[in-house]
């Protein structure tokens, strides 16, 4: 009896996970035919006239699904209504829905600090190459674990992410003293920066819908 119910909570949860997958498909296309003023119905012949536009899609779809964050699934329809609109920018919005796709809580928290001006130097310290006075090029490791204490363990992986994404860099590199392990600056390129504007668009209402901030695009 045990292992039935064990099944039958098993079976449960998956129906759920399917169901709420499912939502946010449906969601994400809602959002792009809203976002382009136009129908559902119309907006599908759209997509399914074209297979560049059939593909935008699926990636869209599959990113959407596997999201928690609602700002993601509606930037995401952004990025879906933009390419539907015109298809020559479809190709640069695969890449945008690529890189939202690997955004998750802690990648946005993460973006949102690199996205800040750096944090500013201290005395000068000759066995650490640190010049003092002004401010970093970008974020070191030590000073995002001053405001992301909770990043200690995983930093390394949630950097690796961004910058295989193209959404971050170590501006360290290249100049004297910076770039490199234990003495990287990271900050955000222009596609991060792009991508982080695209989640802080639309933020969630009590009513659960989303509601455009003032300064949004």
């Amino acid at each position: 009896m045990a292992q039935e119910a064990g099944n039958e909570a098993a079976k449960w949860l998956i129906r759920l996970i399917v169901e709420r997958r499912q939502e946010r498909a449906a969601q994400v296309i809602a959002v792009g035919a809203a976002d382009s003023n136009a129908s559902i119905d119309r907006f599908a012949e759209t997509i399914a006239s074209s297979p560049e536009l059939l593909a935008l899609l699926s990636e869209t779809v599959q990113a959407a699904m596997e999201t928690p964050l609602e700002a993601k699934i509606y930037a995401l329809g952004v990025c879906l209504a933009r390419g539907v609109r015109d298809d020559t920018k479809v190709d640069a919005e695969r890449l945008r829905v690529r890189g939202l796709a690997r955004i998750e809580t802690q990648e946005a928290k993460l973006m949102a600090l690199l996205n800040e001006q750096p944090a500013p130097r201290r005395q000068a310290n000759p066995e650490t190459g640190d010049p003092g006075g002004g401010r970093w090029l970008g974020w070191r490791r030590t000073d995002i674990f001053e405001h992301l204490p909770g990043f200690a363990e995983v930093l390394d992986a949630s950097i690796a992410l961004l910058v295989a994404e193209g959404l971050a860099i170590d501006a360290g590199v290249g100049t004297f003293g910076g770039g490199g392990p234990g003495k990287e600056q990271w900050i955000l390129t222009a596609f991060g920066k792009d991508c982080l504007q695209l989640l802080h668009a639309v933020v969630p209402t009590s009513a659960g819908g989303p509601q455009a901030r003032p300064d949004g695009p």
